[in-house]
């Protein structure tokens, strides 16, 4: 029994040398940006399938937008503002990243067609409760959810200039490209995914159509 005790332990010791802290991926965005739909359908999308397990992904949706007297202005209009307390009241009732990240990719691929009515599609098509998602955008809580986004991004340093603006362990990540081979190279821990001993150069060989932040 003792013999049994002393494997047990070492196995767990073993399992948590392999292991390691996983890396922390901020991604500050704004919806109805062309370079956050890109950036989420490719390159990000590919390091959640392939190196998921090794990474968390803080999504923060705000951008460039502004608070203004407690009111919020959007870089693309109103319905940005819509989008992107939608996609903050969503995560925070689905806080698990397999529920939410499938939707922002869902609704990012309309590009500048997102309403309402595209979230509404692909939160079915992910069987995902809608009603409390809408019920929340225009309530109190959505304006917090999205003053707590407001806030993460401004706690930026450096503040960010353009949107998408990506950071590996709270340093920005400049080429979104080398996103895999970074969060790789971030994780110290032996239990790597296959993925990391593969070449990741130009996963979106297109140039990110970034929105630029305005003074």
């Amino acid at each position: 029994m003792a013999l049994t005790a002393l494997v047990f332990a070492a196995l767990l010791a073993l399992a948590a040398s392999q292991q390691s802290e996983k890396v922390v991926v901020g991604f500050y965005s704004e919806a109805l940006c062309p370079g956050c739909d890109q950036l989420a359908e490719s390159t990000m999308n590919k390091a959640v399938k392939e190196v998921g397990e090794i990474f968390t992904l803080d999504f923060v949706p705000w951008g460039n937008a502004k608070l203004v007297n407690n009111r919020f202005e959007c870089q693309h209009g109103p319905n940005e503002c819509i989008m992107n307390t939608l996609e903050a009241c969503l995560m925070h009732f689905n806080p698990s990243r397999e529920v939410w990240w499938p939707y922002v990719v869902c609704t990012e691929a309309h590009g500048y067609e997102q309403t309402i009515n595209t979230g509404k599609e692909c939160a079915e098509k992910l069987s995902i409760k809608w009603d409390q998602v809408v019920e929340c955008h225009g309530s109190t809580l959505g304006h917090k959810l999205e003053l707590d986004a407001y806030n993460k991004t401004m706690q930026l340093n450096p503040p960010h200039t353009y949107t998408p603006w990506v950071t590996v362990n709270g340093k920005h990540l400049v080429n979104t490209n080398d996103l895999i081979s970074t969060i790789c190279t971030e994780y110290k821990g032996s239990d790597k995914p296959a993925a990391c001993s593969q070449r990741h150069m130009n996963v979106d060989e297109r140039p990110l159509e970034l929105c630029k932040r305005e003074e």
